[in-house]
């Protein structure tokens, strides 16, 4: 048996106790410090959720530390130092500044974009929850100020962001059926809702659409304005004002489907309250430039 030298074993264990006595004191004294200096970790990441799979850490628990609710424990505060790349010191210490994640360093410009798109998306989430689900959209033709094409959008939330899926197609009684496919995201700024979405089969078009929130009690009817392209020679950029109408959180796909296409703007199978609307709002017609 090897002999146990109790003086080493006591200084180690002495300068150990020392060593959690200083993370203990800079923890009691940096006040918002590490809160601030780990939400400038954070931002370097796609999302909140991405840092908290990668640091294994409950995501309430660690908001909790993000808001400066709560202080993480010395067991927690090493596995973050450690993820990040960063010493304890720089997070718990006012006077050192907080280097880059050490993994970011070759990245940096492609992270601070991420970052860009997590600060705008999704932002006021609490809000955008209340607006899950299905919708039938309603807009004005630029190439008809008669016809309306309607179509079916299902916004959803996925790590921290909400989604949206949309497919629209022509009429069941045209004779070429052309159905096009939108994937994208949304974000509740400013007390708007801003959808951004990309045509998957073409991959040719992005479509923005500017939204209204309902204020009623019940999830009804949403207005405000999509931009896009035609889908004619030129392509053409053009706006119009647009409706959704809610539907509900689960509905029969396929049913809601068979009722998207073109409708002449006057058609009863419309909503009234939205052909008021796109009647009013499109008395101009719709918005669109060909090219010089």
């Amino acid at each position: 048996m090897g002999v146990i030298n109790n003086g080493a074993f006591f200084i180690d264990f002495a300068s150990g106790c020392a060593k959690v006595r200083k993370v203990a004191q800079g923890i009691g004294l940096l006040g918002n410090t590490f809160s601030e200096k780990l939400r400038s970790l954070c931002g370097h990441y796609r999302s909140v959720s991405e840092v908290c799979r990668m640091l294994g850490l409950n995501r309430q628990q660690f908001d909790r530390y993000l808001t400066g609710r709560v202080r993480p424990s010395q067991h927690n505060l090493q596995r973050i130092a450690t993820a990040f790349g960063v010493d304890i010191d720089e997070l718990i210490d006012p006077a050192r500044e907080i280097r880059p994640p050490a993994r970011l360093k070759e990245v940096s410009g492609r992270d601070r974009m991420n970052a860009l798109l997590d600060r705008a998306f999704p932002g006021d989430l609490k809000r955008l929850r209340t607006m899950l689900g299905y919708y039938h959209t309603h807009f004005l033709v630029p190439s008809d100020q008669d016809e309306v094409t309607r179509s079916l959008v299902y916004l959803y939330e996925r790590e921290g962001r909400v989604c949206s899926k949309t497919i629209e197609r022509t009429a069941p009684h045209e004779e070429v059926q052309e159905i096009l496919k939108y994937e994208g995201m949304a974000t509740f700024l400013g007390n708007c809702i801003f959808l951004l979405e990309f045509e998957t089969l073409s991959a040719d078009t992005i479509v923005e659409s500017i939204l209204y929130p309902s204020y009623r009690k019940s999830l009804d009817i949403l207005t405000g304005l999509t931009f896009g392209m035609t889908s004619q020679v030129y392509r053409q950029p053009f706006a119009s004002p647009i409706a959704w109408k809610y539907l509900g959180r689960t509905v029969d796909v396929k049913e809601q489907l068979g009722t998207c296409g073109s409708y002449n703007r006057n058609d009863l199978r419309i909503d009234p309250r939205i052909r008021k609307y796109l009647n009013a709002a499109g008395l101009s017609g719709t918005l669109s430039l060909a090219p010089l």
